[in-house]
């Protein structure tokens, strides 16, 4: 059996035991998403959670659980929202086709079908950061954070693809990183204040893609050599170096 049917076989399990399937992508060059399979059945619509790396993996998991059983056939997703406990309240918008034909590609295998109707998870302003797309307009190759999902556009950072960043969840708010060190030819790290006070537990690793996205005046750490770092003061947009 090759890898592809072994796929579709888990698909089918999971959806006969637990009613959908959730796929979850990560890749060097795009934040995180995950998506649903399966829902089409009961629900007639997929759904999908793009970005939003303050999410842990098992809050995905957690979300998707959560919402689903509260969904029924026909409903207005886009008129309703829906509270988690620990988790904010998450309300819905539907999904441009070019999206879920870059993203999507587990429910158009399963169920050979060309097009289908899904909608984006969001969430409210409290848990909602700046790697999150809005996927109710066409995808855009200009979206830094986004273009990757199309194998056919060139990757032109300067860097390697599988370059990563450890960095804070407050810099995917949107709060301004004041030190960076290159420890590696694909490997940063980002703070939003000196590294000695980070909380571990609000470390994320992302796609520098995902960073320099988020805030352009990043795009010099491209140029770092390995072991060197720059810092500024925080609401000044001018690098220093280390030495």
């Amino acid at each position: 059996m090759s890898t592809k049917e072994n796929f579709l076989l888990k698909i089918k399990n999971n959806i006969e035991r637990d009613n959908f399937h959730i796929t979850v992508v990560q890749t060097s060059e795009n934040p995180r998403y995950a998506y649903t399979i399966g829902n089409l059945e009961k629900l007639q619509f997929e759904l999908i959670v793009a970005g939003n790396e303050n999410y842990l993996y098992k809050d995905l998991l957690k979300i998707f659980n959560s919402i689903v059983p509260k969904l029924s056939k026909n409903i207005n997703l886009e008129g309703i929202s829906l509270e988690i406990e620990g988790f904010g309240t998450f309300r819905f918008r539907e999904v441009h086709k070019s999206w879920s034909e870059l993203m999507m590609l587990g429910v158009y295998d399963y169920y050979k079908i060309e097009t289908f109707p899904a909608y984006q998870i969001l969430p409210d302003n409290g848990h909602y950061t700046f790697d999150i797309p809005d996927m109710s307009k066409e995808w855009d190759v200009n979206n830094i954070i986004w273009k990757w999902l199309d194998d056919r556009v060139k990757w032109d950072l300067g860097v390697p693809k599988d370059s990563q960043v450890t960095t804070e969840v407050a810099a995917l708010f949107g709060k301004k990183v004041t030190e960076v060190t290159r420890w590696e030819e694909n490997e940063w790290e980002a703070f939003t204040q000196s590294g000695e006070d980070v909380d571990k537990n609000n470390l994320r690793v992302v796609p520098i893609a995902t960073l320099i996205g988020i805030d352009d005046s990043l795009k010099p750490i491209l140029k770092l050599n390995i072991e060197d770092g720059l810092w500024r003061e925080d609401g000044e947009s001018e690098w220093n170096s280390w030495d």
